[in-house]
């Protein structure tokens, strides 16, 4: 018996590490004396593999011809990671990527093999974003376990092209008092792993991730801000790396200068914006790069986000995956395209919507050399061709409920159609009675942009704070004046693509049509 827990104990302790293979494979390059982290990268055929990039999340460097890498840590280093080249498999170890070894005091040598992909570079592959899981107690992990895990990996089964993941963070939730991330992160781990997914998931770190550290404004130091990252890094590797798929670099990146839990803000530290300085310098400039990271971009100024688009500009195709907002939004800048995603949580496990109205759900993105050919937001529970909700304006949600709503318009002749993946190319299309008689107009900006239905339910039927439920930004609520209001409707919404959507059905403030979550 105690034979066996010793081995646990082992294997427990080498996960911990992260992903180790030394086997003292011959050094064949002179280590200079300042190096203090170094190794070597071969494949599983004992080949030494040339230009694979190295980093400890500050420095990055390349193998030599002999399969050797060398860096001078940083006082902060943690991690020595693989940007893991486009021929060869994820690592994997406990059923999550594992591209990554925690640095132990004393040791210098750390190696890595990798696994050659059986057809090569993938020039074609699915991308799933997962925004905001958000998991507080083992109500919410139960629930993310039996919807969204079953979900993904159904969309997974069904697919003919190799698919990756990556979370877009808010992993966990801690709250400005309490740090849950020591009993979630566990958990959610098991939840994620391959077998039950079917592909593997990378991770990215929101403010809710962080270690509850508290210090005042004007006493924080970066020191602080990477201390609070740390039950991150021990759980799930590096807070910012890149791996490469096909011809995409994909960079994961902590965008949130944390002080405080009520005090954190968009942008990145210099030291982040060095690092990925040196991690794109060795990307050809014909590449896709898509940036995923936790707080939406947009056309932000905050600290160093104008130094980081500076970076990406000079690449094919740019596109950032974002979460946080706990509702959708697509919008096209001068040099990317940002995707902020609905959470999977919705609007914090309480329902089955986000409090827009999006449903609960993740994004697949098909990918097909340097350029995205396809994508669908994909909501949990339903088909993917599930992407429009239509109201009658005239309605109120929820009647009998105090607070209770309209929408904008709400003339007995109007429409409205929340339709959460659209954009500016989409073309929302009217039919009466089988005839089309116009096309649905985007909400002015003057109008209150507000899906009546979410925050009807939230607010009214829950009591929940208008504060935080009550969504008045929504950017995809599209209206119709019916030419005949009695007549039969059916909306066709035709995305980017080419790909046609439809829905005559009316949701309604009744209760069986009520998004219930909890």
């Amino acid at each position: 018996m105690k034979r066996y827990i010793f081995i646990i104990a082992a294997l427990t302790a080498l996960f911990l590490a992260g992903c180790s293979n030394d086997d003292e494979r011959p050094i064949k390059t002179p280590i200079d004396p300042m190096t203090d982290i170094y190794g070597v990268v071969t494949d599983t055929q004992g080949n030494r593999l040339q230009g694979v990039v190295v980093s400890d999340g500050y420095t990055c460097t390349t193998t030599d011809e002999n399969g050797v890498y060398q860096l001078t840590g940083n006082e902060f280093s943690y991690h020595v990671f693989l940007s893991i080249p486009e021929t060869y498999e994820v690592p994997m170890g406990a059923g999550l990527p594992c591209f990554w070894q925690k640095l132990t005091e004393g040791r210098k040598r750390y190696d890595f093999t990798l696994t050659p992909l059986a057809g090569g570079a993938e020039n074609e592959f699915n991308l799933f974003c997962i925004a905001d899981p958000q998991c507080q107690n083992t109500t919410n992990i139960a629930r993310f376990n039996n919807e969204t895990v079953p979900d993904v990996a159904a969309q997974v089964a069904a697919s003919t092209l190799p698919c990756y993941g990556i979370t877009l963070g808010d992993i966990g939730w801690n709250t400005a008092n309490t740090d849950y991330t020591n009993d979630v992160f566990p958990l959610m781990k098991k939840a994620m792993q391959q077998d039950k997914l079917g592909l593997p998931l990378f991770q990215v770190m929101g403010n809710h991730d962080n270690k509850v550290i508290s210090v005042a404004k004007d006493k924080y130091t970066v020191a602080h801000d990477i201390a609070a990252q740390r039950n991150f890094e021990l759980a799930f590797g590096p807070v910012n790396y890149s791996f490469n798929r096909g011809n995409v670099h994909i960079v994961a990146m902590d965008n949130i200068v944390f002080p405080n839990h009520n005090d954190y803000s968009l942008g990145f530290r210099d030291d982040q914006v060095a690092w990925l300085q040196q991690d794109l310098s060795y990307v050809s400039k014909d590449k896709m790069v898509i940036l995923c990271v936790h707080i939406p971009m947009r056309a932000n100024t905050g600290q160093n986000v104008q130094a980081v688009f500076d970076l990406l500009k000079p690449f094919a195709e740019v596109h950032i995956m974002s979460g946080h907002t706990h509702y959708a939004e697509n919008n096209a800048y001068d040099s990317h395209y940002e995707h902020v995603h609905g959470a999977a949580c919705g609007a914090w496990w309480h329902s089955t919507i986000n409090t827009d109205g999006t449903p609960n759900g993740y994004a697949i993105y098909n990918i097909k050399g340097a350029t995205i050919t396809d994508w669908v937001y994909k909501a949990t529970g339903f088909d993917p061709d599930y992407q429009i909700r239509l109201y009658r304006g005239s309605d109120i949600f929820m009647t009998g409920y105090t607070p209770n709503y309209q929408f904008h318009y709400n003339g007995d002749d109007q429409i409205v159609a929340n339709i959460w993946n659209a954009d500016k190319e989409w073309k929302i299309e009217v039919y009466e009675n089988g005839t089309k008689t116009g096309e649905m107009l985007p909400y002015e900006s003057s109008a209150t942009k507000r899906d009546a239905w979410a925050s009807g339910y939230h607010c009214g039927v829950q009591g929940r704070d208008p504060g935080n439920y009550d969504r008045k930004n929504t950017s995809h609520l599209y209206y119709y004046t019916l030419k005949s209001p009695s007549a039969s409707v059916e909306v066709r919404a035709t995305d980017r693509f080419g790909t046609t959507y439809t829905q005559s059905k009316y949701t309604t403030g009744l209760p069986e049509d009520f998004p219930v979550g909890e």
